[in-house]
């Protein structure tokens, strides 16, 4: 199982998104397949080795140039046009294929 995290920096859209994606999950019966969290921006340093790969909301592509080097998992700008737009599976598919590339290559 993937352990995935929607990050934000105020957190309401996001962990709304988090909360929905994870109900979707549960409906579809994809628990052994993924699970998602919300972790705010500020928190993801301390809390990365909650989860396999952090999903982060389109604004924050700097905060995530800026802190690259702090983070042993892959990070990962969710695309402005398809934020809160794409089903479960496709979340989890990204999120599957940017960990199997992460792992070839952590750099």
């Amino acid at each position: 199982m993937i352990r995935i995290a929607i990050v934000c920096g105020g957190g309401f859209s996001s962990s709304a998104l988090a909360a929905h994606l994870e109900k979707d999950v549960k409906a579809m019966h994809l628990e052994d397949r993924a699970s998602f969290i919300f972790i705010p921006s500020v928190h993801l340093k301390d809390r990365q080795d909650e989860v396999d790969v952090a999903l982060l909301c389109p604004h924050l592509q700097i905060f995530a140039k800026q802190n690259a080097d702090k983070f042993h998992i892959p990070v990962y700008i969710i695309p402005p046009r398809l934020y809160g737009l794409v089903p479960v599976d496709a979340f989890i598919e990204d999120a599957e294929d940017i960990l199997a590339l992460y792992q070839k290559d952590p750099h």
